[in-house]
């Protein structure tokens, strides 16, 4: 087997013909551009492929997939598009899933050859974050090229058939529990080359569990049974329920691959990088709670005018955010023009941030919804749970500013090179949360108690988890897509998509031409329509829409 690392150019036509009848024939004819399997080194690997999903494809929260959950709002804004978004796909299936497939691999011969199973917690790892990766893509496209895909070249499949996503589900299932499994403390593992958990394989064991959870969740409105039963051997023992356990990388500055991309971005392009406005969705969850995230994660508008005698009705705008506006007509985007609604907090541009996988407010957020609908314990259960992830992703906040605050200033230094010293120690006071806030807020706001109707107590759940998820976008859309909630404001549009929220992403246009025969069974089996609003399969909740009780704003003429 060989690894497809190109070092060197191909070597000449001409060298090749002035040389070939010589005796020393098959050590000329070995090709120099190629790492031989014998030198690949899997922990080199196994972190770049962490290093290329985590930190620099990593979600940052701003992507145009956060429109679809109303977490974010993202610059030049086409969210009601159709057309092709390949990214995710080529990434799964040309870097981290071949790459983890190679370790896996290589870790097995390996161990063959020497006649032992010393490389099962790195073939156990390499597993567990592979499933994390086709799960991202099953998520996005439905219907993919999964068990035919990524295997070893003497074993490659050159046109793979895509596999139904039930049928991928369940082996995801059953990877994730064979690897929990395998994984051995008195064994090798990846040790410093894992920049997650430094092969902690009890942390790795809490995180494919965890993902198992989360896996089986999203089954609840297409497969109950199938839900509960992938969850029902789970305890909290067995999951991420602590801040010290969470999935996540932390960026560093020692190269700029390695460093916060939005902070790299700014180095660049300093104070011309404009912040994206924040999602009205997002922003009303916490403000609307007086919750003390919201001047963590928002700035206020920075509208200059309040008190303009025209418009009377906007003395300060305050924290305001935007709603889900694509081609609308120029009249519904002038009530939100002119710096009248708010900007993410200069926080969110640190150098060294945390980009995550799983956090342990998840858990906690998907028990609640579990018991609720007595999938995994009982109704009586959900508001403990509810309570408990409320705390952990308060918890969550606090870290992140208590780490971010001694990077604020080179940031706002960054983005405003006139504030002086005295303006940036204000700005910086202006985002300071305190565990006494936070107390309390959990101890006297009405958002902690669930009430009201299922229905009604799981909106507030999926609303609170949308926040601790961030950010997450596409875990976020996920979670819209299989309840409806959080609601998202939706301005008219002129796009192709008429102000419907996306269900999927479509197949790359590429494999139309590479793997067409097998396209065109897949494109049959999901109704003979490529675009994205057609559902995937757990995409099945009977009432997938759920209106917003406002109306997108409408005025004549901008402010000024």
């Amino acid at each position: 087997m060989k690894i497809y690392i190109r070092i060197i150019p191909i070597v000449l036509s001409a060298l090749f013909f002035s040389t070939s009848c010589t005796k020393d024939f098959e050590e000329i004819n070995t090709p120099r551009d190629l790492l031989l399997e014998d030198k690949v080194d899997v922990n080199l690997m196994l972190t770049r492929v962490m290093t290329y999903a985590i930190i620099r494809d990593g979600e940052s929260g701003f992507g145009t997939i956060g429109n679809y959950s109303g977490m974010s709002v993202s610059g030049a804004n086409r969210p009601f598009q159709e057309g092709e978004s390949s990214g995710l796909w080529n990434d799964t299936y040309d870097n981290y899933g071949r790459n983890l497939a190679d370790i896996i691999d290589i870790c097995e011969r390996r161990d063959l050859e020497d006649g032992e199973q010393s490389r099962t917690n790195k073939i156990a790892i390499a597993r567990i974050l592979k499933a994390w990766a086709f799960s991202r893509c099953t998520d996005v496209y439905g219907d993919i090229p999964y068990f035919e895909s990524n295997l070893p070249i003497e074993d490659a499949v050159f046109k793979p058939k895509y596999d139904d996503q039930k049928s991928i589900y369940e082996d995801l299932f059953k990877e994730l529990r064979e690897a929990a499994n395998q994984l051995d403390p008195d064994k090798e593992s990846f040790d410093e080359a894992d920049i997650m958990y430094e092969g902690d394989v009890v942390k790795w064991r809490k995180f494919a569990n965890s993902l198992r959870l989360r896996l089986a969740l999203r089954l609840r409105y297409v497969d109950e049974g199938m839900a509960s039963e992938n969850m029902s051997d789970l305890s909290l023992d067995d999951v991420i329920t602590e801040r010290e356990d969470d999935a996540v990388v932390y960026t560093i500055t020692d190269y700029p691959e390695h460093t916060n991309p939005e902070y790299v971005d700014l180095v660049s392009r300093g104070f011309i990088v404009v912040k994206n406005a924040m999602a009205k969705t997002f922003l009303d969850i916490l403000a609307n709670n007086d919750d003390p995230r919201t001047k963590v994660f928002a700035d206020t508008a920075k509208a200059e005018w309040p008190g303009d005698p025209d418009y009377p009705q906007y003395d300060y705008f305050g924290y305001r955010g935007l709603p889900l506006l694509g081609m609308s007509p120029p009249e519904y985007g002038y009530p939100y023009a002119d710096e009248s609604v708010s900007r993410w907090s200069d926080l969110l541009w640190v150098p060294n941030i945390e980009r995550a996988l799983f956090k342990a407010s998840e858990t906690y957020f998907a028990l609640s919804e579990a018991a609720l609908f007595g999938i995994k314990g009982s109704p009586e259960d959900a508001q403990g749970y509810y309570e408990k992830g409320l705390e952990l992703a308060m918890e969550h906040t606090l870290e992140f500013y208590q780490r971010s605050e001694p990077q604020l200033a080179d940031v706002i230094q960054l983005f405003d090179p006139e504030a002086t010293s005295n303006e940036i120690a204000q700005r910086i006071a202006g985002k300071k949360i305190t565990q006494e806030e936070i107390d309390a807020f959990l101890a006297e706001s009405p958002v902690v108690e669930l009430s009201g109707t299922s229905e009604e107590k799981l909106e507030q759940i999926i609303n609170q988890k949308m926040i601790a998820l961030f950010p997450q976008e596409q875990e976020a859309w996920s979670e819209y897509r299989r309840t409806g909630y959080p609601r998202i404001l939706v301005g008219p549009d002129n796009d192709h998509l008429m102000g419907q929220i996306p269900r999927r992403f479509p197949y790359p246009t590429n494999e139309q031409n590479i793997n067409g025969e097998q396209y065109q069974i897949a494109l049959q089996n999901i109704g003979g329509q490529d675009n994205r609003l057609v559902r995937i399969w757990w995409d099945a909740n009977p009432e997938p829409i759920k209106e917003h009780p406002e109306e997108v704003q409408w005025m004549a003429k901008p402010y000024r």
